[in-house]
């Protein structure tokens, strides 16, 4: 098996890109794999003192690090998350072929490794998958479930990965979005994937938010391919504190998304079996509903703390 790297986007939380790195450190599979560390440039004066102190870390590890060999991209200006994404797995999926993504706010299982190269290796030559996740919701169903993976049409960003012939046909400027603004049908049908989505790619269009990921989902799904779940999440955001440039800080979000959450080292535990599975649709309309509920909490977070304020 020829091993995926690791594509790392950081910015200027060098405390979570460590406990990141550390988590990763974990994996057995380490050893064989390369690391790309994508560190993006200030935004402002105030972000400077953040972003070099990122970047000082990142110096110190490099000569200290376990991975087969490191190499780092630091940005002499701010590129953004999505920008920063897209050129970013482009550059090293074109030589690589497949990458596994994560970003600095995520801590990972001791087998995440080894369950995404497997994942990739496995799914590669089925056309009908588009993506890998590390994440998965935490649903009281997959206690219940008898199966280690399952199948939905909605992409994740919290550890992901994919091949190289499905990066390089999407379309990051939404060229049919004309035709989609005026499809209510694919409009309801692409919401139902995950509620919040339509209206995200509207926002997109508008020039009103800048997420890859919202286009990412959107070329899944015209294209109807599948993204690969875990049963048991190999990955958990550790983002939810306001230090993210995307998250709101919410307190009763990050409690949400961490309850029943478990890490568990497969390797010790027994193999996943993966399988040709279709779509779950009860699985995902469980994790669409799990994530609105989440949104909503935030929503009513972020009104509380500005009355506070």
């Amino acid at each position: 098996m020829v091993y995926a790297p690791v594509v790392l986007f950081c910015y200027n939380r060098a405390d979570k890109l460590e406990s990141c790195l550390y988590s990763l450190e974990k994996n057995t599979l380490v050893k064989e794999t390369d690391l790309i560390l994508f560190a993006d440039g200030p935004k402002n004066a105030d972000d400077r003192k953040k972003v070099e102190q990122v970047r000082c870390f990142i110096n110190q590890y490099q000569g200290k690090s376990n991975f087969n060999s490191v190499k780092v991209i630091s940005q002499s200006k701010n590129l953004g998350l999505a920008n920063s994404i897209i050129s970013g797995v482009s550059m090293v999926i074109n030589e690589y072929k497949k990458v596994i993504v994560v970003e600095d706010d995520l801590m990972v299982s001791d087998d995440f490794l080894l369950y995404m190269n497997q994942a990739l290796d496995y799914y590669e030559g089925l056309k009908e998958y588009g993506s890998v996740s590390g994440y998965t919701y935490p649903l009281p169903e997959l206690k219940e479930y008898g199966k280690d993976i399952y199948a939905t049409r909605k992409g994740e960003c919290w550890g992901w990965g994919t091949w190289i012939d499905r990066w390089r046909e999407v379309d990051w400027a939404i060229s049919d979005f004309s035709s989609y603004l005026h499809d209510r049908k694919k409009r309801k049908a692409f919401d139902a994937v995950e509620k919040g989505l339509d209206r995200m790619l509207i926002l997109q269009q508008e020039g009103k938010i800048d997420s890859w990921a919202v286009r990412w989902c959107y070329h899944l799904f015209t294209h109807h391919l599948l993204t690969v779940y875990p049963r048991v999440s190999k990955t958990q955001n550790m983002g939810f504190d306001g230090s993210g440039t995307n998250c709101e800080a919410a307190v009763s979000s990050e409690k949400h998304f961490k309850d029943d959450f478990e890490l568990i080292d497969y390797e010790t535990k027994y193999s996943l079996a993966f399988e040709r599975l279709p779509v779950n649709f009860n699985l995902e309309k469980k994790a669409a509903k799990y994530a609105y509920a989440s949104m909503g909490e935030r929503i009513v977070e972020k009104i509380r703390l500005v009355l506070k304020n």
